[in-house]
């Protein structure tokens, strides 16, 4: 029932202010770091833990490591991984900003609109009937982070019926965001708007229609964006 507590390493720590500093615009894109030493003796840590971190924060898209030239910060949102979206979220209260829940969204478009057409025409009964369950599933959902999980699967499963066997790894990556956008979408909008969307879809892939498949998601993701179901703050 009870987890084990552990404290953040003092790496941890290093790597959340620097992203603090860098997610806060204190430390601006192309700004270049003060040398390692500079920064173990201002933060009082020794030198390898900053050098850990600073490789860490590279890996993620934070920052630039040029050998003889330093260290700068790097266009995340040009360079970084999926964790940069993860860190945001973390930096602002677990929420995202407008501009990257707008990109989410799109990205979902392109993404859904390729499974629709990869899945659809090898459709069969067996996993169609799988899709109303998984629609049903959300729909019965107490709360809405249960709706938020329920409908994520209902998306992945999707996904995992095209047979392109790294689409369902792309949406399994955005899973973290994702689910916060479902979760904000039901709490504000209720399950119903989306169950009516859901069986839409599940017609339109019944009787095998891609072009109409696609609207139904298109739309729905339209309304999202700017009209009366968006989930801005």
């Amino acid at each position: 029932m009870f987890k084990k507590l552990t404290a953040p390493t003092l790496k941890e720590l290093f790597v959340q202010e620097l992203e603090g500093l860098i997610l806060s615009g204190e430390l601006a894109v192309g700004q270049k770091l003060p040398p390692e030493r500079e920064l173990a003796q201002r933060m009082q840590i020794s030198r390898s833990v900053v050098n850990d971190g600073i490789a860490e924060m590279a890996r993620r898209g934070f920052l630039e490591i040029s050998p003889r030239q330093g260290t700068v910060v790097a266009d995340f949102h040009r360079c970084g991984t999926l964790d940069i979206l993860i860190s945001i979220m973390s930096y602002n209260g677990g929420q995202l900003p407008r501009e990257e829940i707008r990109s989410i969204l799109e990205m979902r478009g392109v993404l859904m609109a390729f499974a629709l057409e990869s899945a659809i025409p090898q459709m069969t009964p067996d996993q169609l009937e799988q899709l109303k369950e998984q629609s049903d599933t959300f729909a019965a959902a107490k709360g809405a982070e249960e709706a938020a999980q329920s409908i994520y699967e209902f998306d992945h499963m999707l996904s995992g019926f095209s047979n392109n066997t790294l689409l369902p790894l792309f949406f399994c990556s955005f899973k973290t965001p994702i689910k916060e956008l479902w979760r904000r979408y039901v709490t504000r909008n209720g399950v119903a708007i989306l169950k009516k969307r859901n069986d839409e879809l599940l017609d339109c892939i019944a009787r095998k229609d891609v072009s109409a498949a696609k609207k139904v998601i298109a739309d729905s993701i339209a309304e999202t964006i700017s009209g009366r179901t968006e989930i801005y703050s």
